[in-house]
């Protein structure tokens, strides 16, 4: 074999290595609290097979199995781990499980809490809006219901000569779409890894009024990355005796619209806030 094969030979192989399918390696975390019901114990197994079928079809190219469709990228390979970590406080729980998703070398972590009930399509449909943070509508397991969506507005306290944020919650939503917003609830978000490679630890322990996943939406804006929500993957969060989604909320808000026009209007708790830096 001659020096022109060698060449001939060696820019074929090229082409092939360009035409290989990007890997994309996704952390599925689960934080558990001890408390998994049922309903949400099966939906993690249905989900973790659908995801395990799409490894396997990614890897080949198919799109259609069982009966079932597979809407991903023609040009990318799926690659998932799962974890989880149980019995202890949240925050802690989603520490360790990034960590895990950094360690194992994830593109992604699709955070999924152990209340929620998923459309078996989750991570594909989040997937596609190619964004830092996405998260998937989800409602407060208790009433008045209200979607995890918010909006932050920054301040300043003399008195403690301290920055603040406070947080308000995005009622009035656009249905069915793609929103930026500054912060989402975690009942199942996927983020991009890059924001935990800019970000400091800890990411999500720490020490005040708001919720870790608030605060760390906060800490990744201030790092340069954006939110959203996307509000047309729906979200059940299991509560005694019912799904609370957004039927739910719905409902509930047509009930308080009806008081508030007879002078019965209900009346809520001030704003959550938190101190920067403290």
């Amino acid at each position: 074999m001659g020096v022109a094969d060698d060449k001939d030979r060696i820019i074929e192989m090229k082409k092939k290595e360009a035409t290989k399918k990007k890997v994309v390696k996704v952390f599925v975390g689960i934080p558990n609290e001890g408390k998994t019901e049922s309903e949400s114990y099966f939906n993690r197994l249905v989900g973790s097979y659908h995801l395990g079928a799409l490894q396997v079809l990614s890897h080949l190219g198919v799109k259609e199995y069982a009966g079932t469709k597979f809407d991903y990228p023609d040009d990318v390979e799926f690659v998932f781990y799962q974890g989880t970590v149980g019995r202890t406080l949240t925050p802690i729980a989603r520490e360790r499980l990034a960590e895990q998703a950094m360690l194992n070398g994830a593109d992604y972590l699709l955070f999924i809490d152990d209340d929620m009930i998923c459309p078996v399509d989750l991570f594909e449909r989040l997937y596609k809006r190619q964004k830092d943070i996405v998260g998937a509508l989800a409602f407060t397991r208790y009433s008045p219901h209200k979607p995890v969506i918010f909006n932050l507005t920054e301040g300043y306290d003399k008195v403690e000569k301290k920055s603040y944020y406070t947080s308000t919650i995005y009622y009035n939503y656009p249905k069915d779409s793609l929103v930026e917003c500054d912060a989402v609830g975690f009942g199942a978000v996927l983020i991009n890894c890059k924001v935990f490679e800019k970000m400091n630890q800890p990411w999500f322990v720490m020490n005040n009024a708001v919720g870790e996943d608030v605060q760390f939406c906060f800490d990744a804006g201030k790092a340069g990355f954006k939110v959203y929500m996307d509000t047309a993957v729906k979200l059940g969060h299991l509560s005694t005796p019912k799904e609370i989604n957004e039927k739910t909320y719905e409902a509930e808000t047509k009930v308080k619209q009806l008081r508030k026009t007879h002078g019965d209007e209900p009346t809520f708790g001030p704003v959550m806030s938190a101190k920067i830096g403290g």
